[in-house]
């Protein structure tokens, strides 16, 4: 195995278990039974509703509440207080999303 083989396994060894790590952070899926479908929303650091035949579709999850928008998610207290703590601040808001069902 030449050098630059045992760097590329090397670069791809880090970049797969730097993807396992941020997956294992994040909060677990709503439990909505009208949406099939989820997507994390790493700016807010909530999950969304990415199921089009959903009537929840568009819809955000946070601590077991649903929001049918971003106003109103951002009006809560409880999401709030999550987004000026430190665990929101260190996980969240790189704008990547993740999708999952």
């Amino acid at each position: 195995m030449n050098k630059t083989t045992k760097v590329m396994l090397g670069v791809i060894a880090a970049i797969g278990t730097a993807g396992c790590e941020s997956e294992e952070t994040l909060p677990p899926k709503p439990d909505d039974l009208e949406c099939k479908q989820y997507e994390f929303e790493y700016d807010e650091g909530v999950w969304e509703c990415d199921d089009k035949r959903s009537s929840s579709y568009g819809h955000y999850y946070y601590a077991g509440k649903k929001f049918s928008s971003l106003a109103a998610l951002h009006n809560d207290s409880g999401y709030k207080k999550y987004t000026k703590s430190s665990s929101f601040k260190k996980g969240f808001g790189s704008g990547t999303k993740v999708s999952g069902s």
